[in-house]
C-alpha cells in the first residue's frame, strides 16, 4: 500500500539517481578521453638565478600531459611572430645525436637552461632590437604546433638589456671629454 501511494515519489528519486550517475559517467568519460586522445604540452619558463654564482638565466620546460609519448622535431622561441630554433642547441646541452628524436614521455617533462648571453644572442640583433611576447614552441613528427607564453623569461631579457643600456650611456656620459671654450 505504502509502495502505491508514494509511486510517484519514488520514480522522481529514481530518476534523478539515474541522471546523476548518467552525468559522472559523462564527466569520467570526457575526462578519459582528454587523456587518451588529446596531446597536450605545457611549457614554462622561469626567470632563475644559481645558488652559488648568482648568474640569471632562463628555465625551461616542456611537459607532456597526455598519457602517450611525443616525439618532438623541432624546439624553440617564438619572439612576436619570428621564431628562433633552439633543437641543435638542445641536442647539444643534453648530449643527443644530431638525427636522434626528441621524445617527451608520457606523464613527463623534458628540461633546459638558457643563459643570458644566449637569450640575448638569438633574440636580440646588435642595435637591441625589438622584444615581442615570447613563446616557447614545439613542433611534433605530425606537423602539430603546440606553443606557450614565457613571461618570466621575457621579463629576465627585458631586464639584462635595460641593464646593458644603462650602462652604455653612463660610459658614454663618463667617456665624452669635456670641451672648453675659450673667448
Amino acid at each position: 500500500m505504502w509502495l502505491n501511494d508514494n509511486a510517484g515519489v519514488l520514480m522522481l528519486i529514481g530518476g534523478l539517481l539515474i541522471v546523476a550517475m548518467l552525468a559522472v559517467a559523462l564527466w569520467i568519460l570526457f575526462a578519459l578521453r582528454s587523456q587518451f586522445c588529446v596531446q597536450k604540452l605545457k611549457f614554462t619558463g622561469l626567470y632563475a638565478t644559481d645558488r652559488v654564482t648568482r648568474t640569471k638565466y632562463a628555465s625551461l620546460t616542456i611537459g607532456n600531459r597526455s598519457v602517450r609519448e611525443i616525439a618532438v622535431k623541432e624546439i624553440g622561441i617564438k619572439n612576436g611572430g619570428v621564431a628562433f630554433d633552439l633543437t641543435a642547441l638542445y641536442r647539444y646541452k643534453t648530449g643527443l645525436d644530431e638525427r636522434a628524436h626528441i621524445v617527451i614521455e608520457q606523464r613527463y617533462s623534458i628540461d633546459f637552461s638558457l643563459s643570458v648571453d644566449e637569450l640575448k644572442s638569438l633574440l636580440t640583433d646588435e642595435k637591441g632590437g625589438r622584444l615581442g611576447t615570447l613563446r616557447l614552441y614545439a613542433v611534433d613528427l605530425m606537423g602539430n604546433f603546440y606553443q606557450g607564453r614565457i613571461a618570466p623569461v621575457r621579463k629576465l631579457l627585458a631586464d639584462t638589456i635595460r641593464l646593458h643600456n644603462t650602462i652604455g650611456t653612463q660610459k658614454h656620459t663618463v667617456s665624452a671629454p669635456e670641451q672648453k671654450t675659450d673667448r
